[in-house]
């Protein structure tokens, strides 16, 4: 009797290992993709930028390039432009074409054509453009009289000074002369010749700064003020004429003399002046002819102002 013959079906198990490897080995293979990748594109960005970095610089070059000859240039133009301009000046200043040929002075009173063109140190026959206005200016305003100078250059020959001059309204007595000064306090001459303008008296200028060109001191300048409001209002009534002297050595009572008629006048510290002139008017019409003393420094509301004749 023969053997029946078995067959078994046995599936074999797959090797552990053998699996491990291989999930492995496919592991490193994708890093290997991976760094070869990054590696590739790296190389590439490499390469880009050193060709940007080519193509910079060459663009740095070109516009260095550029940028020098456009500043050769420039100054060429620059030099150029000077010398046209120092040919232009050369010529201005050497032609007999703007030679001075005429000077006029305007504005000027006290002081005579020649005596300005003096100051100035402007000459015929020099040449129009070698001068200096502000130097001529300064030169032109030592003189204490003048308040304001102008240098006018009309070509091709002709030169202008215009001029404003300060105007003497008071004298301060000096010893035997007179010094005279203006509304602002400049002493303008030194002289022995009276100007029919008030003496002040009563001043406290240190006679050292007794100068023509100087100014009075603060004080004395403060006393101005009021001085100019007083001879102001004499003047709109009339009687500034009549006015040779004014003392101010008491700043709370001002004091006119009137030596024309006679007469000093008290005004008091210079309050309401309209009303004290006025009434000065009217007393001085009253009492003409006849010399005395004429009181308006009180209380207008409260007293009368009065004449008091001299005696002697």
């Amino acid at each position: 009797m023969e053997e029946d013959e078995i067959i078994v079906n046995v599936k074999s198990k797959p090797n552990n290992t053998s699996k491990n490897k291989r999930k492995k080995n496919q592991s490193l293979d994708k890093k290997k993709s991976v760094k070869n990748s990054k590696d590739k594109n790296q190389s590439n960005k490499k390469v880009s930028n050193k060709k940007k970095s080519n193509s910079s610089k060459k663009t740095e070059a070109r516009t260095m390039i550029n940028t020098k000859q456009s500043n050769k240039g420039t100054i060429a133009k620059v030099i150029i432009i000077l010398a046209l301009i120092l040919g232009v000046i050369i010529f201005l200043c050497s032609s007999s074409l703007f030679s001075i040929k005429n000077i006029n002075v305007v504005g000027n009173e006290k002081l005579s054509e020649n005596k300005i063109i003096s100051l100035s140190g402007i000459e015929i026959d020099n040449n129009i453009f070698r001068f200096n206005k502000s130097q001529v200016i300064k030169k032109i305003k030592e003189n204490a009289y003048i308040e304001e100078a102008k240098i006018s250059r009309k070509l091709p020959g002709t030169v202008q000074i215009s001029i404003k001059e300060r105007e003497a309204t008071y004298m301060l007595q000096f010893a035997d002369s007179y010094v005279y000064i203006n509304n602002q306090g400049y002493m303008l001459d030194i002289s022995n010749e009276k100007l029919e303008v008030p003496i002040l008296v009563g001043f406290t200028t240190d006679l050292s700064n007794i100068k023509a060109g100087n100014r009075i001191d603060v004080e004395d300048l403060k006393k101005m003020e009021m001085i100019i409001k007083i001879y102001e209002e004499a003047k709109l009534n009339e009687l500034n004429q009549l006015i040779t002297k004014i003392d101010v050595s008491d700043t709370k009572n001002f004091t006119l003399i009137m030596e024309g008629e006679g007469k000093t006048v008290y005004l008091g510290e210079g309050s309401d002046l309209n009303t004290r002139m006025l009434c000065l008017k009217s007393i001085l019409e009253a009492n003409q002819g006849r010399a005395g003393e004429i009181f308006l420094n009180v209380d207008l509301n409260q007293e009368r102002v009065y004449f008091r004749r001299s005696t002697e």
